[in-house]
């Protein structure tokens, strides 16, 4: 009778809330013996849940390590290697690296015990989960048949040139050069962080305190400035955009056509101002290492030249 072959398997054990670690074990009997062996905690202390079986590859690589050579496993994992084998993506978020892996995000400091924290589950299993949980049914309301549905998408997708717009806006530190903006950050990053809490009709008139814009593009801004607050604060709950009616969806599509072409040029105007920053910030303080010399395509450079023919300084406000 041919014997089942025993896997590897990997267990995230939770015991205080600070020693939470990835342990590779058999079971998850196994898992929580290592941590109450190595910390004293009781076995009713510990849980042990199972991630995912270990692939053969990564138990061949994490083999020939010197942490499996001194400690065999069952044990604790060490190495940001072993996770890349097991198929995790990687992220560095506002100096934070994170990582996911089967559907669960975690905080990383180092690729050891006790420097890992899970924060969230993404996957599709929690959330219906939760949604089961909390016992909610879809009513008619919630349900978008036919070109309904088409609609919904535009939206969603004029949401996303919103903030696309606003994310250039932000990091565009040449449009916070006034003496007022200058006076109240200290640093880039500062100006940054303080322009993307701002509303985009404050972002705008922050921009002209330093800044002249050319008459055609400033009367396309204030236009985009109306259509895109229309557009995040209740369009279609207007009669004019009444999406659940023939002569409302056409209303609708009409405004969400022109929207995309108006956004489009807007998002432009200010890529090409968030391209001048760089270019103004490599010009004065060099590029930075491991950065390539040559930062901008024929397009972009484009997109600079444009940046200077539509905003011009105002000499008396910086």
């Amino acid at each position: 009778m041919t014997k089942r072959p025993i896997h590897w398997h990997l267990y995230w054990v939770e015991s205080d809330g600070y020693e939470d670690c990835f342990v590779v074990a058999r079971n998850s009997r196994s898992a929580c013996s290592v941590e109450c062996e190595m910390n004293g905690f009781d076995p009713d202390e510990v849980k042990a849940t199972r991630i995912m079986r270990v692939t053969e590859r990564a138990v061949r690589a994490y083999r020939r390590g010197k942490e499996f050579k001194e400690r065999p496993w069952p044990w604790y994992v060490y190495g940001k290697r072993f996770f890349e084998h097991l198929g995790a993506n990687f992220r560095t978020i506002k100096g934070q690296e994170e990582m996911l892996l089967a559907d669960v995000v975690y905080e990383v400091d180092e690729y050891v015990p006790c420097s890992m924290r899970r924060v969230r589950d993404i996957g599709q299993e929690a959330l219906d989960e939760l949604e089961a949980t909390a016992g909610l049914e879809y009513h008619d309301e919630d349900m978008w048949p036919g070109s309904e549905i088409h609609l919904i998408t535009a939206l969603g997708m004029s949401l996303v040139r919103c903030q696309q717009i606003e994310d250039y806006i932000a990091k565009s530190f040449l449009l916070g050069i006034s003496r007022k903006q200058k006076s109240q950050y200290t640093t880039i990053d500062d100006l940054r962080n303080g322009w993307k809490k701002k509303t985009l009709g404050n972002m705008l008139r922050c921009i002209e305190e330093a800044w002249e814009i050319e008459p055609l593009v400033k009367a396309n801004f204030q236009l985009f400035l109306a259509n895109r607050n229309a557009l995040v604060h209740g369009l279609t709950t207007s009669e004019k955009f009444d999406i659940r009616t023939r002569w409302g969806q056409l209303e609708l599509w009409s405004f969400l056509r022109f929207f995309d072409i108006q956004s489009r040029i807007v998002k432009q105007a200010f890529r090409a101002s968030y391209y001048a920053s760089i270019q103004f910030a490599v010009q004065h303080f060099g590029t930075p290492d491991g950065i390539p010399k040559k930062l901008f395509n024929k397009k972009q450079i484009e997109e600079i030249r444009m940046f200077f023919e539509f905003f011009s300084p105002k000499a008396e406000a910086i």
